[in-house]
């Protein structure tokens, strides 16, 4: 799909956040044409992150004490969701933008991202949620073989992958689920945004599965059918010996795949040798529409949780 560019390049953007915004956001902005790209010194980790030294010409150094005094016409909040929270709920950050750009999950629980919701729409800010599934090639299939599915047949989707902390047996906020990580609340958050997107509303069932307990290592729901989607059947296990990403359905006994790929994403852009992230982020920010419902989003979120 081609995407109309929607991103005013002469406006400024502010990042907020260190790895998945230097890395991923700002190469992607630079790409993009973005003129002032405005960077918070303060929370940078890393001095000799290599996008810093690529693109020095293209950053603003700010502290973060003088963002009171500033408006930026984007602001990109990238940052654990704990944080992106109390952000949002407490920060005048929020009211020095034309467009707030936020990340998934939009807070470490759906009644948390529910409250910050809520606020954004009550005091009106212009607000987009990174969901990046939607921009994946496999995307619109999946959505238009779902309408012509017969309904009587359940579809699979299928997502098993070793998450960086379980390979390098890191503790991070992305292992915990009390902290916005885990099985459902940052890898499941891709596939209930785009389901919710394609129409699903209502959960028959969830299981979990965790080594301890606020370890979730994979969970699987089943999504009601509607008058025009069959049931859908999702499984996700963070902790697999197996790269697999796929969706099918049988038909009598002939299995029919609408996709069997390694990864929702290719594990690296081999001609540019680039995180492929850093070209999906770029449809998003290209995109940049509003006609997304992420209250449903949210909503179905919760009915898998509240089904544990």
């Amino acid at each position: 799909m081609v995407y109309k560019n929607n991103i005013n390049k002469n406006k400024s953007v502010l990042i907020y956040g260190n790895g998945f915004a230097l890395n991923v956001y700002l190469p992607a902005l630079v790409s993009l044409g973005i003129k002032e790209i405005f960077i918070i010194q303060d929370l940078i980790q890393n001095k000799n992150n290599k996008n810093l030294l690529k693109y020095k010409e293209n950053i603003i150094y700010i502290k973060e004490e003088d963002l009171k005094n500033r408006f930026f016409y984007y602001i990109i909040i990238a940052v654990p969701p704990v944080k992106q929270y109390e952000l949002l709920l407490k920060s005048q950050i929020i009211y020095n933008t034309n467009i707030l750009i936020l990340e998934k999950p939009l807070a470490p629980s759906p009644i948390n991202a529910i409250e910050i919701l809520e606020k954004l729409d009550k005091l009106k800010i212009n607000y987009l949620i990174n969901y990046s599934f939607r921009y994946a090639t496999w995307f619109n299939k999946l959505s238009s073989e779902l309408r012509s599915m017969p309904m009587d047949k359940d579809l699979f989707l299928i997502w098993k992958f070793k998450a960086k902390h379980f390979i390098h047996k890191r503790l991070t906020w992305k292992k915990l689920h009390s902290q916005g990580g885990g099985s459902i609340r940052f890898y499941g958050i891709h596939l209930i945004a785009i389901l919710s997107d394609i129409g699903y509303v209502n959960v028959n069932k969830s299981n979990i599965y965790s080594s301890e307990e606020d370890d979730l290592i994979s969970f699987d729901c089943s999504f009601k059918s509607t008058k025009d989607l069959p049931q859908c059947k999702i499984k996700i296990d963070s902790n697999s010996s197996e790269n697999k990403f796929c969706c099918y359905y049988y038909k009598g006994h002939k299995k029919i795949e609408l996709f069997d790929q390694e990864a929702p994403f290719p594990c690296l852009d081999k001609e540019r040798n680039e995180d492929p992230r850093i070209d999906i982020t770029k449809r998003f920010m290209t995109d940049m529409s509003f006609n997304y419902d992420n209250l449903k989003v949210l909503e179905l979120w919760k009915k898998i949780e509240d089904r544990i």
